[in-house]
C-alpha cells in the first residue's frame, strides 16, 4: 500500500463502499470489460466487508471478486470519500490466503514467482554481453520483469537510446528483475517485504535508476517504505528521464501522429502525465484518448488480472484500442513495458503499439540516417 491503513481506516472505507449508491460504477475497467455486476467497485468492497465482518464465509469461491480489480484507482477519482478500493482489495487478499481462501489460480504463487525471477534474471544475462551488466555506477536501468520476458527488442532500444544521448545508463545486474508488485497484488505482503530487501541491498551501487515499469515505479517509491525497506537510490522512469533530456532530442520536421495511453500506475499513483507527453510532442503529433491523463482507462495488466482473469484482462486491453481503431486506426505509444505488450498483444489491424522508449530511439535513429 502507498501508505498504511490503520483497521479503523480500512473499516471506514469498507462500510462507506458497501452503503454507497455505486456512484463510481461508470469508471470501472473490470466490471465493464465483463459486464458482472459483483465485479464492480461497490460489490467487490462489499464482499470485503461481509468476510471481514463474518457475514460470509473465508472461502476461495467468496473471496474471488477480490481479484477482478487491477488496483488502477480509477474509481477513487470519483469518490467523495477519498476511498481507495483498489489498495484495500489487495489488502484483502492477504487476509483470503491467511484464511486459506486465495485464489486457485495463484497457488504457490511466491514459489512461482521465484522461479520467473531465475529464469528472467538468466535470460537478460543471456542476451546482453557481460560488459553491459552493472552492479554500479551513476545510472542503471532498469526494464522490468515484463519488459524481459516479452519486450526484449525495447530493452536493446532503450540502450541504444541512452547510447545516442551521451548518458552513461547501464544494464542493472542482479538476481532480481521485477521490484515485487506481483508478490502484493497475490497478497504476500511478508514476502513482498522480504523481496524488497533484496532488491534495494541490490542497487546499493548506483545513484539513480531509470525504469520502464509503471508498477515499479510506484512499488519502489512508495511502498517500500510502507513496508519499512529503505530504498537508498533515486527512482525515475524511462519518461522523466527522456523529458529532463528533451532538448538532445531530434525536433521532427513532417509529425505524423500519435496517441499516447497513460498507464495507470505513472498517471495516477506517481504523477507522471506531462513527462511523457513533452517528449512526444517533439517528435510527433500528439493526440489523446477521450479518457487519458488521470482519467485515463486501464489495459488490463496490472492486479495480476491476466492470470486470474486472463479474458477479461485481454477484453480490457482491446476495449482501450476500440478507440484508435474506430477513428481509422494509428499508432499507440506508452511509457510501460506490461501497457505496451498488453495493448500490443490485442491490437486490432490497423494499429500498432510502440513503447515510448522504443518510438524516441527510431526517432533518433532516423533522424541520424537523413543527417549523413
Amino acid at each position: 500500500m502507498s501508505e498504511p491503513f490503520s483497521p479503523t481506516s480500512v473499516a471506514r472505507q469498507l462500510d462507506y463502499c458497501s452503503y454507497c449508491p455505486k456512484m463510481c460504477r461508470h469508471s470501472c475497467p473490470v466490471s465493464n470489460a465483463d459486464a458482472n455486476e459483483a465485479h464492480t467497485p461497490q460489490s467487490k468492497m462489499d464482499t470485503l466487508n461481509q468476510l471481514r465482518r463474518g457475514d460470509l464465509p473465508w472461502t476461495s469461491e467468496n473471496s474471488a471478486p477480490l481479484w477482478a480489480c487491477t488496483g488502477c484507482r480509477l474509481c477513487s477519482n470519483f469518490c467523495d470519500h477519498d476511498n481507495e478500493p483498489g489498495l484495500v482489495l489487495m489488502a484483502g487478499r492477504a487476509q483470503a490466503n491467511a484464511h486459506g481462501a486465495g485464489h486457485k489460480s495463484l497457488e504457490n504463487y511466491p514459489e512461482r514467482f521465484r522461479k520467473r525471477e531465475t529464469r528472467l534474471a538468466a535470460k537478460l544475462r543471456e542476451h546482453q554481453v557481460e560488459q553491459e551488466l552493472k552492479v554500479e555506477g551513476e545510472i542503471g536501468f532498469w526494464p522490468g520483469c515484463d519488459a524481459i520476458d516479452k519486450g526484449m527488442r525495447d530493452i536493446d532500444a532503450a540502450i541504444e537510446l541512452f547510447a545516442a544521448l551521451g548518458s552513461e545508463v547501464k544494464l542493472v545486474a542482479s538476481s532480481e528483475v521485477c521490484g515485487g508488485y506481483p508478490l502484493l497484488a497475490a497478497g504476500y505482503p511478508d514476502v513482498f517485504r522480504w523481496h524488497a530487501e533484496k532488491v534495494a541491498k541490490s542497487l546499493r551501487g548506483f545513484k539513480k535508476i531509470v525504469t520502464n515499469c509503471s508498477a515499479c515505479l510506484f512499488t519502489m517509491q512508495k511502498q517500500y517504505a510502507a513496508a519499512g525497506v529503505e530504498l537508498e537510490v533515486e527512482v525515475m522512469t524511462m519518461s522523466q528521464y527522456l523529458a529532463e533530456a528533451v532538448q538532445r532530442l531530434p525536433r521532427a520536421v513532417d509529425k505524423k501522429p500519435v496517441y499516447y495511453h497513460d498507464p495507470c500506475h505513472l498517471a495516477r499513483y506517481s504523477g507522471v502525465i506531462e513527462e511523457p507527453r513533452l517528449v512526444l510532442s517533439r517528435l510527433a503529433e500528439l493526440r489523446d484518448f477521450d479518457w487519458s491523463h488521470a482519467d485515463s482507462d486501464c489495459c488490463g495488466g496490472a492486479g495480476l488480472l491476466p492470470k486470474t482473469a486472463p479474458d477479461t484482462a485481454d477484453n480490457m486491453a482491446r476495449r482501450r484500442l476500440r478507440e484508435v481503431a474506430s477513428r481509422g486506426g494509428g499508432t499507440v505509444v506508452t511509457a510501460c513495458a506490461t501497457c505496451t505488450y498488453m495493448l500490443r498483444s490485442n491490437a486490432p489491424s490497423g494499429v500498432s503499439v510502440v513503447d515510448l522508449g522504443t518510438y524516441v530511439a527510431d526517432a533518433c535513429r532516423r533522424h541520424l540516417a537523413s543527417s549523413d
